[in-house]
C-alpha cells in the first residue's frame, strides 16, 4: 500500500511539474533505453531522432491514464454508452457496404463479420476516431511514469523498430494516450506480429486500407484461438418468468445453448448455434440491476484484445444486434 501511495504521488509530481530535461532519473533512464535500442539493433540515428528531442511529460496523457473508463463506470453506462440505435443501423449499412470483403477476410481467418465490425466500432467508432495524439511522446511518456511501465518500454521500442525498419511514415504516428494505431487500434506489437497486407499492395495500412485493416484484426483473433462457427457470448432474458431460475444461477456455472433454448432465456434472435455446447454465466452486477450473459470460449478470444469483461461483453452484445 506505502508503494502504491508513493508511485500515486510522483505521478501526481509529475503532472504538476511535466519538465524533464532536469529530471535526473529520466536522463538516466533515457540511457538505459538507448542502450536497449542499441541492443535490439536499432539505428542511434532512429533513437535520437526521435526520443531525444523529448524532454516534458505529455500531461494529458497521465490523466487519461489514471482515469480509464472501464474503472470509473457501471457496466449500464459503459454498455449504453457503445451501444446506440445509430451505431447499430451504421454497422449494418457498412457490412453491406464492404460484404465483398469481409467475405474475403471471413474466407481466410474464419473470424465472423459482426465480431469485425463490433471491434471496429468500439475501437474507433469505424475509423472516423483514432486518436490524435503523438504516439511516440505518448509511450515515452507511459514507460517512464506508469505503473505498467515495462509494458509501455517494450511498446516504446517496438514503435522505434518499426521506424528503423521504415514500416510506417512519422506522420501516420497518431493514435490513442495509450500508443494504439489506426482503425484497428494496434499496439506496435501487434502491428508487428499480427497487421497483414491483406490487398498486396506492399503496404501495411491499418489507417486507410480496408482489407488490411479488417484482416489485422481477423488475423488477431485467429492467432489467439477464435474458433469458426462458435457464439461469443449472450445476454438471457431476465424478465419476471425466469427471475427464479436467474436468481439461483451461480457465477461460472456450466450451461449449454440446448437449456438456454428450452428456458427462453436467450436474447440474441440467431439460435442456429450447436445446441450441445456449454459454456459459462457470468454475472455483472450494477447497483440497479443484475445482468447476465453466457459467455464461450470466444469470448475470452475477444479479451486478449481488450482485457476487460466490460469491453468483451459490450463488444460481443454489438456484434449480436447487426444483421446476419
Amino acid at each position: 500500500m506505502r508503494k502504491i501511495l508513493i508511485i500515486n504521488l510522483y505521478l501526481f509530481l509529475l503532472i504538476l511539474n511535466p519538465a524533464l530535461s532536469t529530471n535526473e532519473n529520466y536522463v538516466l533512464w533515457k540511457k538505459d533505453l538507448k542502450k536497449e535500442a542499441v541492443n535490439l539493433g536499432i539505428s542511434l540515428k532512429t533513437f535520437e531522432k526521435h526520443i531525444e528531442t523529448i524532454n516534458t511529460l505529455n500531461k494529458k496523457v497521465l490523466s487519461n491514464y489514471k482515469n480509464q473508463p472501464e474503472f470509473k463506470i457501471s457496466f449500464d453506462d459503459y454498455y449504453n454508452r457503445n451501444i446506440t440505435s445509430k451505431r447499430v443501423k451504421k454497422g449494418n449499412n457498412l457490412l453491406n457496404q464492404y460484404t465483398e470483403i469481409l467475405n474475403s477476410v471471413y474466407e481466410k481467418y474464419s473470424v465472423n463479420p459482426q465480431i469485425i465490425l463490433s471491434i471496429w466500432a468500439l475501437e474507433s467508432n469505424y475509423g472516423t476516431y483514432t486518436g490524435n495524439f503523438d504516439v511516440i511522446d505518448a509511450l515515452n511518456t507511459l514507460a517512464f511514469a506508469s505503473k505498467r511501465n515495462k509494458f509501455f518500454r517494450k511498446e516504446l521500442l517496438n514503435i522505434l523498430m518499426i521506424l528503423d525498419k521504415n514500416l510506417i511514415e512519422r506522420d501516420k504516428l497518431k493514435g490513442s494516450w495509450a500508443g494504439a494505431m489506426g482503425q484497428s487500434q494496434f499496439m506496435p506489437s501487434s502491428y508487428l506480429n499480427y497487421a497483414v497486407d491483406f490487398n498486396s499492395d506492399n503496404k501495411i495500412d491499418i489507417w486507410n486500407t480496408y482489407e488490411d485493416i479488417f484482416a489485422s484484426i481477423s488475423n488477431y483473433l485467429s492467432k489467439h484461438g477464435w474458433r469458426k462457427n462458435d457464439p461469443w457470448c449472450f445476454e438471457l432474458n431476465n424478465n419476471k418468468d425466469n427471475a427464479s431460475y436467474l436468481k439461483n444461477l451461480k457465477d461460472k456455472q456450466s450451461i449449454n445453448i440446448q437449456e438456454l433454448v428450452e428456458k427462453k432465456l436467450l436474447i440474441h434472435k440467431d439460435k442456429n448455434f450447436n445446441r450441445s455446447l456449454s459454456g459459462k454465466i457470468k454475472i455483472i452486477r450494477n447497483s440497479k440491476n443484475i445482468r447476465y450473459f453466457v459467455v464461450f470460449k470466444n469470448f475470452e478470444v475477444l479479451k486478449r484484445y481488450n482485457n476487460s469483461d466490460f469491453y468483451a461483453l459490450t463488444l460481443g452484445s454489438l456484434a449480436n444486434k447487426y444483421e446476419k
